[in-house]
């Protein structure tokens, strides 16, 4: 009796068994092709501070980007909003709030009134000026990101206006997660170069606004569908990457593999300590 019992249970849980081995087997199948098909990095690794790396400082301050530099990025990343009285500042949020000891709408401020503001450690808002000035200083290129451009009519005239001026165009690439603001900019300045911005479950980066020579997918999405940096490879686009939650050194080891040619971190240290050869 006992050994029949025996009989009928050996073949359950053998068949158990296989279907859990076929279960890992295909995540493991699915890898294994997109690793034989992944596309080499077009570039060297590039290091880029996303908002300066607020591990390290107060975000998107002079003090975040001055740390950056001197841990090695290639790139600062910032964000670029407009006041009240119509000057380009380095925030990211919509309002003061949460950033700074104060309240209130960036375009409800002035340029003084922000100013006064401590955005931590005794740190003010710089103004778009100050940071390419001191990327320029550094020999560092530049990733400012035109936020919530729909808010600031005018924001890329004056944008592209403060580029000129300082002669940097060259150095900079402009993002944005709104293509009518890189469309805008494309018909200011066919030059300047383009990043488009995607984020959580966008996976087709084909044909991006502006003709964009640089795609920036969030890195979560990728690890789900690497072949998206395949297809902009073979339209001859750099893909950059941003991190969600998982903001790993085994993640940004991944990416790297998988073909990423930019990498942005709010830790650009240990970014670069985890990559570097």
């Amino acid at each position: 009796m006992y050994a029949k019992k025996q009989n009928r249970v050996r073949p359950r849980v053998i068949g158990c068994f296989a279907t859990f081995l076929a279960i890992l087997a295909i995540p493991g199948l699915y890898y294994g092709i997109q690793a034989y098909l992944r596309s080499e990095p077009i570039t060297p690794t590039q290091y880029i501070a996303h908002r300066g790396g607020p591990i390290h400082a107060p975000e998107n301050t002079l003090s975040a980007f001055r740390t950056a530099i001197q841990q090695g990025v290639d790139w600062l990343e910032f964000d670029v909003q407009m006041t009240k009285d119509d000057e380009l500042v380095v925030i990211h949020d919509e309002s003061v709030d949460r950033t700074t000891n104060g309240m209130g709408e960036v375009r409800n401020l002035t340029l003084d009134q922000i100013r006064a503001l401590d955005a931590g450690s005794g740190e003010q808002v710089p103004t778009f000026e100050e940071v390419v000035r001191l990327a320029k200083m550094n020999g560092v290129k530049i990733l400012p990101e035109t936020k919530s451009a729909h808010l600031y009519p005018g924001i890329e005239t004056k944008l592209m206006q403060e580029l000129e001026e300082l002669d940097y165009v060259d150095q900079t690439v402009v993002q944005s997660f709104e293509p009518a603001s890189l469309d805008t900019l494309h018909r200011l300045n066919p030059d300047l170069n383009f990043c488009a911005l995607y984020g959580p479950w966008q996976f087709d980066i084909s044909n991006p606004p502006a003709d964009s020579q640089f795609v920036c997918p969030m890195a979560e999405m990728v690890l789900i569908f690497p072949s998206m940096i395949q297809q902009a490879h073979r339209e001859g686009r750099q893909v950059f990457v941003w991190f969600g939650v998982l903001e790993h050194p085994l993640m940004f080891r991944a990416m790297r593999f998988f073909g990423a040619d930019g990498l942005m971190s709010d830790d650009p240290l240990l970014l670069v300590q985890s990559v570097a050869p």
